[in-house]
């Protein structure tokens, strides 16, 4: 028994902060891309409108340490955000607040400058730095471009990487900017609206000179020269990623909504913002006066369908059958029943920017179809005063047996593409319809009974020269048995390359070049009745063995990780042996994170993850 997982590097959660159960956003962190300067001639530049307090965001890794610009306003007065002589500043145009404390090239940080009346902050990884001088003169920007890389005025070109950039309308708080570091899924705090955010460039579109704004306030940014390279170490190959393969998603061209029955209607696929920032969201406009929708077949059986769903010129939508139908008002996100038979439920869910998901599960005796359209929040019809140009924005039609569920892409093939879950795979089903996932200490997780696992099929972004393995484990049973947590790792050495995995009470994390396997372990650590936090990393020169935050184990190594073809799999091992023990969260890395980042993602799970 088995379910089977696959891989994306592409963020499917919509953006908002922790009102919905989905959350966003993985986006940056969890494409691992960025974008690359050549500290010659490199920028992005958008556009931005903004006054009184301010709050810069950016994930950065600086190759070089002259002078260079990160992020630069100039219109009207200075903002810049600057690496320079391995410090970070800011600059008003008469006044550099400047960290104290010195930092290293080629080391990815999360830098955040607070700019509130006459007061400057500076932030790296969560903490405020100790500046030489706290002094700011406040500007206001009215249509001021932005230059990401660059000095706005004079060049000082930036050289390095960089990813995630956020300007707030807001100053952020201590509490907030830690929230953004110790959970990274997140794009807006805790207790901040989502309006605050005035611009927001994952910079995860791979490839293009286009840097999409997923702020909603379209200021996307044009690219000029910087390129596209794997990024903050965040995980190239989200483990949480499930191909439900049996058809989760039974809607084909969920995407592509012009590839559905047109009726009255044009649709217009990739024509806004979607709610993962990309530009995927398509217009469904009216073209006359009656019966204004889109629509495909259903058979006999119990559904829920969803969507998200943006108000336009009309500020309706309507989800019918012959037999049932649903209205929602998107201005007011409200929702009533007068088509036919009310839907056995409905659910609304706030995923920011003007963006909700929509749903509803109903019955059907037979064949019908479930017709998608706009709606004036009048009538009671499927009809509205088309005119070829006014229409709603729809992204992410699904419908499937159960619950909605994550959302799960399609496009045109029975085989649903993959889809990015929340960490810590909080739902789902395998082949055989044998729920495997089921609550565990507070939180979801995959449940193993020594017979199931899952399975990740390969892909090259797995191909890694360097290396971290990550997982949460519960010692439900330790004694004398063989717990794979994460492997990548056949039976013959020339398809063996890394696992991760508990002996008995024993960490354990293994590498190999295809010829010899090279283990470390971290010596009896586990107690059962617990929940650990277990990593392995590898730099090419180190390989090291963390458990709870804290380096356990580590042996210099110089080895090529073999580059296999084997799937991956979590919970079990190729021989059949597999685990007893409930995992969460499992992630593979394309670089070693550090021993603060491996202590951040311990810190921001171990609350969850209680022994209690």
């Amino acid at each position: 028994m088995a379910v089977t997982f696959s891989n994306t590097n592409k963020p499917l959660n919509p953006r908002g902060n922790d009102a919905s159960p989905l959350a966003y956003n993985r986006a940056a962190l969890y494409s691992g891309k960025a974008l690359s300067f050549d500290g010659v001639n490199d920028e992005v530049l958008s556009a931005i409108t903004i006054s009184g307090a301010k709050t810069f965001c950016a994930w950065i890794n600086a190759d070089g340490s002259n002078n260079e610009r990160i992020i630069s306003i100039f219109t009207g007065g200075y903002s810049n955000i600057t690496f320079s002589s391995n410090k970070f500043n800011m600059y008003d145009g008469t006044n550099i607040p400047e960290t104290t404390t010195t930092f290293q090239t080629d080391q990815w940080y999360f830098v955040v400058a607070v700019q509130e009346a006459n007061n400057a902050k500076i932030y790296i990884n969560g903490i405020s730095q100790p500046l030489s001088t706290t002094n700011w003169i406040e500007h206001t920007y009215t249509g001021a471009t932005i230059s990401i890389g660059r000095d706005a005025s004079s060049g000082a070109y930036y050289d390095g990487e960089i990813s995630g950039v956020r300007v707030f309308n807001t100053a952020l708080t201590a509490a907030q900017i830690a929230d953004l570091y110790n959970n990274p899924e997140k794009i807006v705090p805790t207790g901040v609206d989502n309006t605050a955010l005035k611009l927001w460039l994952p910079m995860m579109e791979t490839t293009g000179t286009t840097a999409y704004d997923g702020s909603g306030n379209g200021n996307h940014g044009t690219i000029s020269g910087a390129t596209y390279v794997n990024g903050v170490g965040a995980p190239v190959a989200q483990t949480s990623v499930i191909d439900w393969n049996k058809g989760t998603n039974l809607f084909t061209h969920s995407q592509a909504l012009s590839n559905w029955t047109q009726l009255n209607t044009i649709t217009t696929d990739d024509s806004a913002i979607s709610p993962d920032g990309s530009q995927n969201a398509s217009k469904l406009v009216a073209t006359s006066g009656t019966n204004n929708v889109i629509y495909q077949g259903v058979t006999a059986g119990t559904y829920t369908a969803s969507m998200f769903a943006k108000k336009g010129e009309f500020e309706g939508l309507v989800m019918a059958t012959g037999n049932t139908g649903a209205f929602f008002n998107l201005n007011t996100n409200t929702y009533r029943t007068d088509y036919g038979s009310p839907p056995t439920s409905y659910n609304i869910e706030d995923y920011g920017n003007g963006w909700h998901r929509y749903s509803i599960t109903f019955t059907e005796g037979g064949a019908n179809n479930l017709y998608i359209g706009p709606n004036d929040n009048v009538s009671n019809t499927l009809n509205v005063n088309g005119n070829n140009s006014d229409g709603i924005y729809i992204f992410g039609v699904q419908i499937k047996t159960g619950t909605a569920g994550p959302y799960t892409p399609t496009f045109g093939t029975t085989q649903p593409t993959p889809v990015l879950l929340p960490a810590g795979l909080t739902t789902g089903r395998d082949i055989t319809g044998v729920n495997l996932f089921e609550n565990v200490r507070k939180q979801g997780a995959l449940n193993l009974d020594g017979n199931s696992y899952a399975e990740v099929h390969d892909n090259e972004s797995l191909d890694v020269t360097a290396l971290t393995c990550e997982g949460w484990m519960y010692a439900k049973d330790i004694v004398g048995t063989d717990n794979r947590i994460i492997t990548k790792w056949d039976i013959g050495y020339p398809e063996r390359s890394f696992q991760l995995y508990g002996q008995a009470a024993t960490a354990n994390f293994m590498l190999s070049d295809g010829a010899a396997a090279y283990p470390i372990t971290g010596g009896t650590l586990f107690t059962q009745g617990n929940w650990y936090h277990v990593v392995g990393t590898y730099d090419g020169t180190t390989q090291r063995l963390y458990v709870d935050g804290v380096q356990v184990a580590n042996t210099a190594l110089s080895i090529t990780i073999k580059q296999s073809d084997f799937k991956v799999m979590l919970g079990g091992y190729v021989s059949g042996v597999n685990s007893n023990n409930p995992i969460a969260q499992p992630r593979i890395y394309n670089r070693a994170l550090t021993a603060s980042e491996v202590l951040r993602n311990y810190n921001s799970g171990k609350n969850t993850y209680t022994n209690s």
